[in-house]
């Protein structure tokens, strides 16, 4: 019965951090440094970044939740819903490259992670707006505009995970 308790718990602290990293992935993409670019509603943003620190702290099925969640409801609220499966394809995907299986957030394998998944998520947009546009010429112009934003996530997931390490976060999961 105590080890019943204690999955509980563990399911519990999952669920509840989870909620609140799609809680900050929605309200960092959507309101915070939001820019608009282009048409179609498109703009660039920081909520990957919690993305990347979610997959680097939860077990990968509650992080890619999370990121779907918190992303989808993102580009309901700023009126971009024309990019919500997009988004609640890619973004799942991005967990992918980086590892909750370390007692720090910031390691090799994250930040080479990080790297990929905006890379692959910007390559991933481009095609997604180019099949929204109907051109895929004008999609890959727009998308060298929104090369910013896994730029501005990488450094802004460098600067919390390494802060959250030295706080020792991971030791709370």
């Amino acid at each position: 019965m105590d080890r019943m308790n204690e999955v509980s718990k563990t399911k519990t602290k999952f669920l509840v951090t989870s909620s609140l990293f799609a809680a900050l992935v929605c309200l960092t993409t959507a309101y915070i440094l939001h820019i608009p670019v282009g048409a179609n509603g498109g703009y660039v943003h920081i909520g990957d970044s919690f993305i990347y620190l979610a997959a680097a702290i939860l077990p990968t099925p509650y992080a890619m939740i999370c990121a779907a969640i918190g992303a989808g409801m993102a580009d309901l609220v700023s009126g971009a819903a024309i990019w919500l499966i997009p988004t609640i394809i890619i973004k799942p995907i991005l967990v992918l490259f980086i590892s909750s299986n370390s007692e720090k957030i910031i390691t090799k394998r994250n930040i080479i992670g990080s790297f990929i998944a905006g890379f692959v998520g910007w390559f991933l947009y481009m095609i997604a707006g180019g099949i929204i546009s109907g051109t895929f010429v004008g999609a890959f112009v727009l998308s060298l505009v929104g090369f910013v934003q896994p730029i501005g996530s990488f450094i802004v997931f460098l600067l919390i995970g390494s802060t959250f390490d030295k706080l020792e976060i991971k030791k709370k999961f």
